[in-house]
């Protein structure tokens, strides 16, 4: 007997949409398999599996919007570059503490070297 789907593709197509849909909407959220799972009727551990294999690209997804680039399709052109800007300055901020904490370190690493007398 040959291996069966239990489940058809319109079927995990739709809930995997609907969990990234859902993942976008609510990031904190931590039932949305669970939820989404319940609401298509199909197993917890198959849409988990699911949704790894699409987080890994491997998973056969066939939508215009291409959210595998990481790229939510329902931001506009302002809400993007909004987007951007915050980043950017996340960036600074990041890179002024990288800065200041190769300061520190080097700081600590002088005083730990041994001093000779001449």
């Amino acid at each position: 007997m040959a291996f069966e789907r239990k489940y058809s593709d319109e079927v995990r197509t739709a809930s995997v949409e609907e969990a990234l849909r859902r993942r976008r909407a609510e990031p904190g959220n931590r039932a949305i398999i669970r939820e989404v799972a319940e609401e298509y009727s199909v197993g917890y551990q198959s849409l988990r599996q699911w949704l790894a294999r699409f987080d890994d690209g491997s998973y056969d997804f066939d939508d215009d919007s291409d959210p595998a680039d990481g790229r939510d399709p329902e931001l506009s052109r302002d809400e993007l570059l909004a987007q951007i800007a915050r980043l950017e300055q996340r960036i600074d901020v990041l890179e002024a503490d990288n800065r200041s904490l190769t300061r520190v370190v080097a700081m600590f690493a002088d005083q730990l070297r041994p001093t000779t007398t001449a």
